[in-house]
């Protein structure tokens, strides 16, 4: 079908132009009366005609090539959710090599099991089970038994904490969406600077495509600002999303700002802004 729709653009874009100079060939040479003129004007639109057609085919034919990374989209729905808020990446054109986005990393955290302590919104608190994060997943795993599982109910935890990191899981806007997802916090307090990690691309090893011990994974990170009562917002490291997500006391931040440099650059600075916010929020 694909094929079929480009031949019959091609034909139609080509009698489109032919029929365009044969109509001002004529009103030249009706208007003008210079049939010299007329000529060079013929081979000129000729010689742009054949120019155009070639670039309107090498068009389609770079805009119809397949990427060769496989996107995460493809493997689980929670891969799928998060691939809508994160930029398609690693596209491969014809002889063009697009830049993958994310860093070769693990998609666990935890990998090797370490106990961790999960604290229930009912007050109540479980120190025994071996945890794990599962980032394409986006799933905090336990182990019971021989047996890998997932919690349920994951509205029920109000923190996980394995291997140094503590992980909520909370309501989030995505684009025009609201979702919820794990996230890793950076800066607690009333108002938390949340971490989320996602895996934007999968390589399969070309030797062996069907192991997933021999997959590199590409993975990406991504700034929230969580506020008490409201889905969490993106962060991006730089001023003007800073006074955005905390203009209730604009004034404030940009004096905090211009104090410390201006310097919005990493989730270091994230991490101070939103503890000095935390410090003027105190309702």
């Amino acid at each position: 079908m694909g094929k079929q729709l480009d031949n019959q653009y091609y034909v139609s874009t080509e009698s489109f132009l032919f029929l365009h100079i044969i109509i001002y060939i004529e009103i030249f040479r009706i208007f003008k009366g210079q049939i010299i003129c007329a000529m060079k004007t013929t081979a000129i639109l000729l010689v742009s005609v054949f120019m155009v057609i070639p670039a309107i085919k090498t068009h389609a034919q770079v805009t119809g090539a397949k990427p060769n990374p496989k996107n995460t989209s493809v493997i689980s729905d929670a891969a799928r959710n998060q691939s809508s808020f994160v930029p398609i990446a690693g596209t491969s054109f014809v002889g063009v090599q697009m830049p993958l986005q994310g860093v070769e990393g693990q998609i666990y955290i935890g990998a090797d099991w370490p106990l961790g302590r999960v604290e229930l919104r009912d007050g109540s608190a479980i120190d025994t089970y071996y945890l794990r994060y599962n980032l394409l997943a986006d799933q905090m795993q336990f182990i019971n038994g021989k047996d890998t599982l997932a919690f349920a109910s994951p509205k029920e935890l109000k923190n996980i904490t394995l291997a140094g990191h503590t992980f909520v899981y909370e309501t989030y806007q995505c684009e025009n969406t609201i979702r919820q997802g794990y996230f890793e916090v950076l800066e607690p307090g009333k108002n938390r600077l949340l971490l989320k990690r996602v895996v934007t691309y999968l390589i399969p090893d070309e030797n062996n495509p069907d192991s997933q011990a021999s997959t590199r994974y590409l993975v990406d990170k991504y700034y929230f600002l969580g506020k008490p009562g409201i889905p969490a917002v993106k962060l991006l490291c730089n001023r003007k999303s800073v006074l955005s997500a905390l203009g209730d006391f604009k004034s404030e931040m940009e004096h905090y700002l211009k104090k410390t440099g201006n310097k919005v650059h990493d989730a270091a600075d994230l991490s101070k802004l939103v503890a000095y916010y935390n410090t003027l929020d105190r309702k």
